[in-house]
């Protein structure tokens, strides 16, 4: 208790401006189309906020020139939390609810969930929001390279690889037979396994684009910190239990990765930052494996949803992606939504008032 006391009066400081902060809106109830959709004319529509680019390099008139903690403020807006992590894009900060890494949510139809600011990473090229860099990879189309898999262990990070030994050892004593799929992942496979479920078809395979898979050293050699294993139903429990005493994290046994094992760098974000993040409400918590909000209550029919977004966007390129659409009338068939509310009336013009010796028209 003597260790974490000094941060006790900042983080108590940091509250009340922490509850005047208002909510984030509530997610819009998406209309269900229940079947696949022939991708019809779009009207897209703007995002409401469009943030400039933020980075390092931003000009000390823009306000990024945020280097640590002590300049961030305890109540940071959403366009400094972009600049001390040089996010780009109309999307959202957070905050991983299990990792305590910085994310960023782009405002896409099929939302990804992205780690920034730690080095090693994947991140869009120069110039380029997160938004622009996933309507670029689902557009894109990759060669036989992206289905090359790693199972090496050399091509994972030391500190990883040697724990990764010791749990593999302590699963072959308890009778569990796990099969290493793969290691180090190139950011080109990624994207590729990114597509799955959006631009291409097949179930959701990733919502990220900055997987742990991904992760390379200061030289730009491989140094992965998640590894996937093939492991039978029966087994799961056992090899989550494993992980935990290891002090390696996982998606549950219950997850549609069971076999996703990583050891997560947070040394990009201070605990004292994590700490005063979590404090905001504007700061979602969100899950790497859905890339929503962890208390986000699951809509019926919202992947279709997305999906169909997806294939309007595909089929009427943008430069920057844009996630209001309107759709025109279509059959719903068994599918019955609550009526729309009518439309306010127009408002009444105001007359026209003619010039002195002529008529009003």
């Amino acid at each position: 208790m003597k260790r974490v006391a000094p941060l006790v009066p900042l983080l108590l400081s940091a509250l009340p401006l922490a509850a005047q902060t208002p909510a984030p809106p509530a997610p819009r109830t998406p209309v269900l189309l229940g079947r696949a959709v022939t991708p019809p004319p779009a009207v897209y529509v703007p995002p409401a906020v469009a943030h400039p680019p933020a980075g390092a390099n931003a000009s000390a008139g823009s306000g990024c020139t945020i280097r640590d903690i002590t300049k961030l403020g305890r109540n940071p807006t959403p366009g400094e939390l972009r600049c001390r992590y040089a996010a780009r894009g109309p999307g959202r900060f957070g905050l991983l609810s299990y990792l305590d890494v910085p994310v960023y949510q782009p405002r896409t139809p099929q939302p990804g969930t992205h780690i920034v600011g730690v080095p090693g990473m994947p991140h869009p090229a120069l110039g380029e929001s997160y938004e622009q860099w996933e309507w670029r990879v689902l557009r894109t189309t990759y060669g036989s390279s992206a289905r090359t898999i790693h199972n090496e262990t050399r091509l994972l990070d030391p500190l990883f690889a040697s724990r990764l030994q010791e749990f593999e050892r302590r699963l072959r004593v308890r009778g569990v037979r796990a099969s290493r799929r793969e290691t180090w992942r190139a950011p080109e496979r990624q994207a590729y396994i990114f597509q799955q479920g959006r631009s291409r078809p097949g179930p959701i395979a990733t919502s990220t684009l900055t997987s742990w898979h991904n992760r390379v050293d200061r030289f730009g050699r491989p140094a992965a910190r998640a590894a996937d294993y093939a492991v039978a139903a029966r087994d799961l429990p056992v090899f989550h239990q494993v992980a935990t005493e290891l002090v390696l994290e996982t998606y549950g046994a219950d997850s549609n990765d069971p076999g996703h094992v990583y050891l997560p760098d947070t040394e990009s974000a201070s605990g004292m930052e994590v700490a005063v993040l979590r404090l905001l409400p504007r700061v979602p918590h969100v899950t790497l494996e859905t890339g929503r909000p962890y208390d986000e209550q699951p809509i019926p029919g919202m992947p279709n949803y997305w999906r169909e977004l997806t294939a309007l966007f595909i089929t009427r390129w943008e430069p920057w992606a844009k996630t209001d659409v309107t759709l025109p009338a279509i059959a719903l068939g068994s599918v019955h939504l609550p009526p729309a509310p009518p439309p306010p009336p127009p408002p009444v013009p105001e007359p026209i008032r003619g010039k002195r010796g002529r008529r009003g028209r």
